[in-house]
């Protein structure tokens, strides 16, 4: 919905901005700014001023010295005559002969000695619609016209702020031009090559770029024939009392003479030096390309980005308008394109900053409305504009997002198992504690496929139950979440799969093992009962003793087993010689009985052990019987304890048969099958009751073969510290 807005604003500024343009280009609405910038050029690349061209100034020594104006043409005839002594190429006098007067034919005389002499007229003025004069053209009287070599126009063309820039060769309907009168005489090459069709702007020389002398001296014979000989002479006033002064471009004085303003002009056009208009469809298509340039860079572009381009934009544009004046002479005024830039950046920006702001207003107030998970933000003030209001507005949800999230994230990153977060090219972009702890490092931004393959999985993330190397038990499991990627918990069900597997090992050791003995008790009465005499003989009696006894160890190192995993265990010191002591005599009578010898070495009497007294005992007790129920008639017991470090180790050592596999790995792991040296079933509760008794009192059990079918087991109790 706002990028529709912000589309819909957008055609409507592109819009405005290019009416504005053409409407600034059509009516030189930026003339002010374009000529400062034109007027300026001429101080970084200023003309070369013709060595060819002389001003003869009627100064205001020459008016002190020969009288005040209008002098006798008899004045300007003597003058002439003394220029055409030192043979000039040709003379433009910017003096206007209107009237007519008696001395007429003296000043025709000095025209025909000085010749090629050329005069200024005044055109007549068009009228309003450009087809007919107003006025008839402004000659000088027969005898002078028919004198001079050419009458041309002395017209300037005023710019809006009444300044002079440009030269119109045909200003005033089809009479040339003064100074094109004087290009075609002394050089019809450059006039050829570079003819005056069309206005064009004068290039300035800084003032006093040209050579002049005074009109006194000239006529008084002080110049030096060699000074003006081939030289355009140009006549004309420049004392203060003469009107033809002219606004030009500051980089050219200010004000100039008439006669100076016509030496500019000549100089231009012998070199071909004229700065050139473009059309108006050029000045609106370079006006026009910056700010639709701009335009279209607001839709891809963020606000630093276009604040800079925007910048970019000002400098680039006044750059190539003066580049294209100083290296092809092509004028192309900029200030359209500028204040483009300028009004199209404010006027997106507002737009831009009204659609953003209405947008986030409504979406706060629609935010604001949806229950919160977590306690909300204390709010912000709202004082202040309509933009301070809706920006606390937006603070405080965002305060109340950035909650959220780091509430939602605390809730994964403390979740039990390992949870990953993978996006579509297959890379971690969440992962919680239990996931780094998973895979031994960070997981966050790293690829998902070399971490399955570090614990084992081979690089493969398939649903369902998986083992590891290393015997842990895995259940993946996955969740797809649109536009971001897939969520992966790894459930860890090791414990669950221990449980379960002591559960059926449980299961079957009450339903077979413990149910075998009671069975046989059963069968042997049975069939007692069904005999003839029904008395129970002392065989039977044995035997039945026998199985009951067996059906009790059972049930009692079951329950035994059972009570310890959840037992409180409270460790007192215990002494270990003392315990292994109790431990024989309980068993001395069945190792009588089977004639097997128990043998102790005690390294030292004085070793404490920390511990449960009764969970040592029967530990001791178990290692102890199992030595004595295993080994073989006539054989020994050794009973060893000895000091290891900060622990006491008790090791039971004796003949037995060789063990199952299944026990031989590890024969303290419960309902392992197993016999003992009568043959009779072994299911090793007693062994798995010393493993878990040790490893609850922070100790540990050991077990090795020896030579001849000897079988040491061992366990490890801390000693007694002192602190």
């Amino acid at each position: 919905m706002l990028y529709r807005r912000l589309l819909i604003e957008w055609l409507v500024v592109v819009i405005a901005a290019s009416l504005l343009v053409t409407a600034s280009v059509r009516g030189r609405w930026t003339a002010p700014v374009d000529n400062i910038l034109l007027d300026s050029m001429t101080l970084i690349r200023p003309a070369n001023a013709d060595d060819r061209i002389m001003l003869v100034e009627i100064d205001e020594g020459s008016l002190a010295r020969i009288g005040n104006w209008p002098w006798p043409r008899s004045v300007h005839a003597s003058a002439l005559e003394m220029a055409a002594k030192a043979r000039p190429a040709a003379i433009g006098y910017d003096v206007l002969f209107i009237e007519p007067t008696a001395e007429d034919g003296r000043l025709a005389e000095g025209l025909r000695a000085a010749a090629p002499v050329y005069l200024p007229m005044l055109p007549g003025l068009p009228d309003a619609d450009g087809r007919a004069a107003t006025t008839a053209d402004q000659k000088p009287p027969p005898p002078i016209s028919a004198a001079a070599a050419g009458l041309g126009s002395v017209d300037v063309n005023f710019d809006d702020d009444g300044v002079v820039r440009r030269f119109e060769p045909r200003l005033n309907g089809a009479v040339p031009h003064l100074t094109e009168l004087l290009v075609r005489r002394i050089d019809p090459q450059a006039y050829q090559a570079h003819p005056p069709a069309i206005t064009q702007i004068i290039p300035f020389q800084r003032p006093g770029a040209f050579r002049r002398v005074s009109f006194d001296d000239l006529q008084a014979g002080r110049v030096p024939d060699a000074l003006i000989r081939g030289k355009v002479l140009l006549f004309g006033g420049i004392a203060s009392g003469f009107g033809d002064r002219f606004l030009v471009p500051f980089s050219a004085g200010t004000l100039m003479s008439g006669v100076e303003l016509q030496a500019n002009m000549l100089n231009a056009l012998l070199h071909g030096d004229f700065y050139h208009d473009v059309g108006t469809p050029w000045v609106l298509a370079f006006s026009l390309l910056p700010v639709l340039l701009l335009l279209l860079a607001f839709l891809h572009f963020g606000p630093m980005t276009n604040l800079r381009l925007s910048l970019a934009g000002l400098v680039v544009v006044s750059a190539a308008s003066v580049a294209l004046l100083l290296t092809i002479g092509w004028w192309i005024p900029p200030g359209s394109a500028l204040l483009g830039l300028v009004v199209v950046y404010s006027l997106w920006g507002w737009r831009r900053l009204a659609a953003v702001s209405e947008f986030l207003t409504a979406e706060v107030v629609q935010l604001q409305k949806e229950p919160d998970l977590v306690p909300a933000a204390v709010p912000a003030s709202g004082r202040g504009d309509l933009v301070n209001v809706e920006t606390n507005r937006l603070h405080d949800v965002i305060a109340q997002l950035r909650a959220l999230r780091a509430f939602i994230a605390e809730i994964l990153a403390r979740l039990p198992d390992a949870v990953c977060v993978v996006d579509d090219d297959g890379a971690v972009v969440m992962g919680n504690i239990a996931a780094d702890r998973l895979f031994g490092r960070a997981v966050r931004d790293q690829p998902l496929l070399p971490l399955l393959a570090g614990i084992g999985l081979g690089g493969a993330a398939r649903e369902g139950e998986v083992t590891l190397p290393d015997g842990r038990t895995l259940v993946l499991s996955r969740a797809a979440i649109d536009g971001i990627g897939t969520i992966i918990r790894f459930a860890d069900i090791t414990e669950l799969k221990a449980a379960s597997r002591a559960r059926e090992e449980a299961l079957q050791f009450l339903s077979h093992d413990m149910r075998a003995p009671f069975s046989a008790v059963i069968a042997l009465l049975q069939d007692r009962t069904s005999g003839d005499s029904g008395a129970v003989t002392a065989d039977t009696a044995l035997r039945i003793r026998q199985h009951a006894g067996r059906g009790l160890k059972l049930a009692d190192d079951f329950v035994q087993l059972a009570r310890l995993e959840n037992a409180r265990v409270v460790a007192e010191p215990v002494d270990l010689a003392g315990a292994l002591a109790e431990a024989t005599d309980l068993v001395w009578q069945r190792a009588r009985q089977r004639n097997v010898a128990i043998r102790e070495r005690i390294d030292d009497d004085d070793l404490w052990v920390m511990g449960d007294p009764a969970l040592v005992q029967r530990a001791l007790l178990n290692l102890l019987g199992n030595a004595v129920k295993f080994a073989p008639e006539g054989g020994t017991v050794e009973c060893r304890i000895v000091r290891e470090g900060a622990l006491a180790a008790c090791s039971i050592t004796g003949q037995g048969p060789p063990m199952p596999p299944e026990r031989a790995r590890d024969p303290f792991i419960p309902f392992a099958p197993g016999t003992d040296a009568a043959g009779e079933a072994s299911r090793g509760l007693g062994l798995a009751f010393v493993r878990m008794a040790a490893e609850r009192q922070n100790g540990s059990v050991g077990y090795r073969e020896m030579p001849d079918g000897m079988k040491e087991f061992t366990i490890r109790l801390p000693l007694v510290t002192d602190d």
